[in-house]
C-alpha cells in the first residue's frame, strides 16, 4: 500500500494521489498519519460523509488529477482514469462513512496500526457516524485480516466492483 521503500510516497507523486490525494484535499480532518524513527510508516484516512466527499471527489478532485497527471504519463497515473464505481446506495445509508488504512510493511507491531484506526473511528464516531465500509481486494489477505480483526464484515451487496474487491462494513 505504500511506496516502494516502506514509507509514505512523496505527496507530489501519482501514487501519494491515488492513496491519500482526495482524502487530503477533501476531508483533512479525518486523515491521521503513523509515524515511527524512519518516518512516515502508516496512514488512517477517512471521510465522514462518504455520499458528498465521493461526489466531490468525482466532480471536482479526479478532473484535476486527471489534467496534471494525463494518461500518457504511464500505468501509474492510469487508475486515476477510470470511472470510479458509485457505492450502492444501501451501503452509504447503513455505513455513511468512508475509511482506508494503510501501514508499511516494516510495521511489525499491529498494536500501532490497531490504534491509529481506532483513533479515525472514534473521530468519525465523535462527529456523528454510525457505520464505516470501505473497499479491499481479495488478494489482499493482511488487509482482509486486519479489517477483520477491527470488526468489520464482507458487505452482501451487488456491486460492480473491479474483480477480486470487495467491500467491508462495520457498524460504530
Amino acid at each position: 500500500l505504500l511506496g516502494d521503500q516502506g514509507s509514505l510516497p512523496f505527496q507530489d507523486s501519482p501514487l501519494a494521489g491515488r492513496l491519500l490525494g482526495s482524502f487530503l484535499s477533501l476531508s483533512p480532518e479525518y486523515t491521521f498519519v503513523l509515524e515511527d524513527e524512519g518516518g512516515p510508516c502508516g496512514y488512517a484516512a477517512g471521510a465522514l460523509h462518504a455520499e458528498g466527499f465521493l461526489q466531490q471527489r468525482d466532480s471536482s478532485w479526479l478532473p484535476a488529477i486527471r489534467h496534471k497527471y494525463p494518461p500518457d504519463l504511464g500505468e501509474a497515473v492510469l487508475f486515476f482514469h477510470a470511472e470510479p464505481l458509485a457505492v450502492p446506495q444501501p451501503v452509504l445509508r447503513r455505513f455513511p462513512s468512508l475509511v482506508q488504512l494503510g501501514t508499511a510493511p516494516r510495521v511489525l507491531d499491529i498494536g500501532a496500526s490497531r490504534s491509529l484506526a481506532l483513533c479515525l473511528l472514534s473521530a468519525l464516531r465523535a462527529n456523528g457516524s454510525r457505520g464505516v465500509f470501505c473497499q479491499v481486494s481479495d488478494a489482499d489477505r493482511q488487509q482482509l485480516s486486519f479489517y477483520s480483526k477491527l470488526g468489520f464484515v464482507a458487505l452482501p451487496v451487488a456491486w460492480g466492483s473491479s474483480p477480486g474487491a470487495q467491500l467491508l462494513g462495520r457498524l460504530l
